[in-house]
């Protein structure tokens, strides 16, 4: 998000560069200068969203709400088993051996062996979890659909793991059986040599033999298999008092906490996701919310404020009182008619260009020429929107001109409708009086209905691929009305700039919508720079 900045507003000789400060002032104190995000920019913008944030918080306690009885709880229960490890090993080392010990694919299968489980040992695996509570205590948690099941599987758990660990702390003694057994045979070799010799074992003649010495070899590495086997029977017979220290039991937890963690948890979710999204949001767009910003970057004083605009409307039905009577519309429509200079010759003509509401300024537009009528005022109203929305709430649904539904002995509208798809009309505005150019447009019924006509109202809408030079033969003066953060600094730009070569005028700048955070004025910096100029002029 960066600060929009113009080089040379409409109406300055030469380029503002502000670097005295002169225009501090007149800057939007929300939106953030030269790239540089403020505080007040961010609380701006969640203020200015509050709606959408609340409701994604909302959605987030719906959601968590919902999660209590689409997803409910699972049931749990929980075993502590007491370990008894190996003497001189390090706790938390033998702890995590222990844990992964019961945590292996063969415990799940016993287990669904069993309790005659349909499922896979994986599923078995992600029902549970262990968890060493001290060095020497593993506690299990089983989750399952009731009490009693997961209850049946914590205790089967523990079950499991005691007897596959005893397994495998007696699997440790086998090697030590298999060297007992080898260095016997060796010394049963060694004692048939000394035999053969001549030798008796028990009393040798020859003590230092080869024979002998051989023997006693053998036998001392006999002696020494079997203690440590002894030493490992020992260890193991500690190990294997491994036990449950208590009968598993569920674990009770009251359902409204559970409710209420629920809630809070997807009320936190939903209000942080709407903060974030809104922030976010508020840092890429490029759209303008302020009136100042909009003033600076249309180049034209921003005279009037609305709020929210009506609600949309199908297309094609008539004005009802209704709407005219709708704040925002009355407004727009008493400001137009302020902005009109009846003394103006040949008839007044005021275009009003809709930048990104064109139901709300039909209504207006609509709602202003049937009130004029009513002061028996003869109005042409031309819809060059392309939307053909002013003319459909005028009741005329067909291309060319044609008296309005309103219309009556007492009330003249008269509605201009070009072809759909063709190139926008010229109106009558520079050929009246100009003897230079045609007395007409060629259209006889929109020539005449000019020339009865006492104001010419005009509905456009620009784009750069066609710009705004067949408005400059409708009018000289223009009200441009935008919505507050649904258009970019850039189209603002644009639909200034083709006004002002189009030889238009923009008497006044319209903000639908206006955020209720802005406490701007709307001034474009190069009128306030000119009315600085003649006030320090004066002052002199």
């Amino acid at each position: 998000m960066t600060n929009q900045q113009f080089s040379e507003p409409a109406g300055s000789a030469g380029s503002w560069d502000d670097q005295d400060g002169l225009f501090d002032n007149e800057r939007s104190p929300g939106y953030p200068p030269d790239s540089l995000v403020t505080f007040r920019f961010l609380r701006d913008a969640i203020v200015r969203h509050r709606r959408l944030w609340l409701l994604l918080a909302l959605i987030g306690l719906v959601g968590g709400l919902a999660s209590d009885f689409v997803l409910p709880s699972p049931h749990t229960a929980v075993a502590r088993i007491l370990v008894t490890t190996r003497e001189g090993e390090d706790p938390p080392k033998a702890m995590a051996t222990e844990v992964s010990l019961a945590t292996t694919r063969t415990v799940a299968n016993r287990v669904i062996d069993s309790l005659k489980l349909t499922a896979t040992p994986d599923e078995v695996l992600d029902s549970f979890t262990v968890l060493p509570v001290t060095s020497r205590v593993l506690e299990i948690t089983a989750t399952a659909k009731s009490d009693a099941e997961a209850t049946a599987l914590a205790t089967t758990i523990a079950q499991t793991f005691l007897k596959f660990r005893r397994e495998q702390i007696a699997l440790q003694d086998v090697p030590l059986r298999r060297d007992l057994t080898t260095a016997q045979n060796e010394a049963a070799l060694a004692r048939q040599a000394v035999v053969a010799a001549g030798d008796d074992p028990a009393d040798p003649k020859r003590p230092g033999s080869p024979e002998m010495t051989r023997l006693n070899a053998a036998q001392d590495k006999v002696k020494f298999v079997q203690q440590q086997l002894l030493d490992s029977t020992s260890i193991a017979s500690k190990m294997n008092s491994s036990r449950l220290l208590d009968a598993p039991a569920p674990v009770i937890s009251s359902p409204k906490r559970v409710l209420a963690l629920k809630l809070g948890t997807g009320l936190i979710a939903g209000l942080f996701l709407g903060l974030g999204f809104v922030i976010v949001r508020a840092l890429i767009s490029d759209r303008l919310w302020k009136r100042q910003d909009i003033s600076n970057a249309l180049g034209a004083r921003v005279r009037l404020s609305t709020g929210r605009p009506p609600r949309r409307l199908p297309l094609g039905r008539l004005l009802r009182p209704g709407q005219s009577k709708h704040r925002g519309v009355r407004l727009l429509s008493q400001h137009l008619g302020g902005r009109i200079i009846w003394a103006e010759r040949p008839s007044p003509a005021l275009a009003v260009v809709s930048v990104d509401d064109v139901q709300t300024c039909a209504l207006a537009v609509a709602s202003l020429a049937v009130a004029l009528a009513d002061e028996g005022k003869t109005i042409l109203v031309a819809d060059l929107s392309g939307h053909q929305t002013l003319a459909a709430k005028l009741g005329v649904t067909t291309a060319g001109t044609h008296d309005s539904t309103f219309s009556s002995p007492e009330r003249r509208i008269t509605v201009h409708l070009p072809e759909k798809d063709a190139l926008l009309p010229e109106g009558c505005y520079l050929r009246i009086g100009d003897t230079n150019r045609p007395s007409g447009t060629g259209d006889v019924q929109l020539d005449a209905a000019w020339e009865t006509a006492d104001l010419v109202l005009v509905l456009a809408t620009l784009s750069p691929a066609l710009g705004a030079d067949h408005l400059g033969s409708w009018a000289s003066r223009a009200a441009v009305v935008v919505t507050a953060g649904r258009t970019s600094a850039t189209k603002l730009k644009a639909t200034g700039d083709m006004l002002r070569l189009a030889g238009l005028e923009i008497d006044t700048a319209i903000v639908l919508n206006a955020d209720k955070t802005d406490e701007g004025v709307g001034v474009a910096e190069a009128e306030a720079a000119a009315v600085s100029a003649d006030v320090e002029m004066f002052s002199r």
